[in-house]
């Protein structure tokens, strides 16, 4: 028997695998664009650190009330903050319709009305943006957005619907609601959150999910004071989602919405 090793086949290279050029230039953008984000994110922890050590009212979750509160990032930073996790199905709205949903839901509020938005941090940023309100709260899974506004953050897990701080038990004037996952499983759980935490009378609810989950919302919001739904004027515009996304309201004229 040989002792001697194969022969190599001549059509074989002894060179390592590389990638195509086009591709080594996606990927090092790819990585560049994440470090960007870490870098930006961890430089708003920083700052609002800063503040809490400081003093200024928002920097913390039991801070009071003394109308110092530091404005919030504008779109554009919080993007450049805060990458989308897919495993999360975050994806952002565009920066226009972020602005003008806020507008929207503005219009329809009150000095003083209490909104909760729930899985829609980005409709939350740009709502502070157009006018700040200390009646604005996020309910969100994914804690770095606890960065934004410690105060104004709310530790929300959709597969504990009924754990949320119990202050907010029927406190709510507005509901803005955006269902991570388009299924009737996760429209029931949220649901479950949102009959808790809305008033029970003279409240509202808005929800922003795809057209292909419909006939789902006609059977899970069925009744005061989450529906019958009416599907709005406004169009959902997502920076990189093709699918059919529109809203609906469960108010008196709530087709008009975004008109």
């Amino acid at each position: 028997m040989s002792s001697r090793s194969p022969s190599p086949d001549p059509n074989l290279s002894e060179s390592p695998p590389r990638l195509d050029p086009s591709v080594l230039a996606l990927l090092n953008q790819f990585m560049s664009e994440r470090d960007e984000e870490e870098r930006r994110f961890k430089a708003l922890e920083a700052e609002h650190e800063a503040a809490r050590i400081a003093g200024i009212t928002g920097a913390g979750p039991d801070d009071e009330d003394d109308g110092s509160d530091k404005p919030m990032v504008s779109l554009a930073e919080y993007k450049k903050a805060f990458g989308e996790d897919w495993q999360l199905s975050q994806f952002w709205y565009s920066d226009a319709f972020a602005t003008r949903i806020a507008e929207a839901i503005h219009a329809q509020c009150s000095e003083g009305s209490r909104v909760a938005f729930l899985c829609a941090p980005t409709a939350f940023v740009a709502f502070q943006n157009v006018k700040q309100s200390k009646e604005a709260y996020v309910f969100e899974v994914d804690q770095r957005f606890a960065v934004l506004s410690p105060r104004q953050y709310v530790f929300y897990d959709l597969d504990e619907p009924e754990v949320f701080p119990q202050r907010f038990k029927h406190y709510f004037d507005f509901v803005i609601a955006d269902p991570p996952f388009l299924n009737e499983v996760t429209n029931r759980k949220i649901v479950t959150t949102i009959r808790q935490i809305m008033k029970p009378k003279d409240s509202k609810l808005l929800l922003l999910t795809s057209t292909s989950v419909e006939d789902v919302l006609e059977k899970v919001y069925d009744e005061p004071p989450i529906g019958p739904l009416k599907r709005t004027a406004l169009v959902v515009e997502h920076g990189q989602l093709a699918n059919d996304f529109a809203s609906w309201g469960s108010w008196e004229g709530a087709e008009n919405f975004g008109r």
